[in-house]
């Protein structure tokens, strides 16, 4: 035990403690390294977040051109719908309106006579 401890001293005797101070340079140069780590950090961030972002616009873009085909799809509905009404409608209407102009002009030559 007495040689263990013995050994552990001369080796604690024999490391010199490092007594050293931060000099401007060393400062400098930690400012840097640590400048460079950050700087290629939010590189890397913003190019994600540009990734992210673009994604989210192109599935933006792709809802709105969906939406854009349904709207089409609607308003061509609707035409045929009002064309479907127009002509159920109006034709009789039409063709009510000659026979009356007929049977007036039929009227009209029975009362000449």
């Amino acid at each position: 035990m007495k040689l263990i401890l013995t050994l552990i001293t001369m080796l604690l005797l024999f490391t010199a403690p490092a007594f050293s101070d931060i000099t401007d340079a060393d400062i400098n140069k930690i400012r840097l390294v640590v400048k460079e780590e950050v700087e290629a950090a939010i590189e890397a961030s913003e190019k994600r977040m540009k990734e992210y972002v673009s994604q989210k616009i192109d599935n933006v873009n792709t809802k709105i051109s969906e939406i854009d085909k349904r709207l089409n799809q609607v308003f061509l509905t609707v035409l045929g719908i009002l064309g479907f009404i127009t002509v159920f409608i109006g034709v009789p209407q039409i063709i009510v309106a000659m026979q009356r102009k007929d049977i007036r002009a039929q009227n009209e030559k029975i009362k000449i006579l």
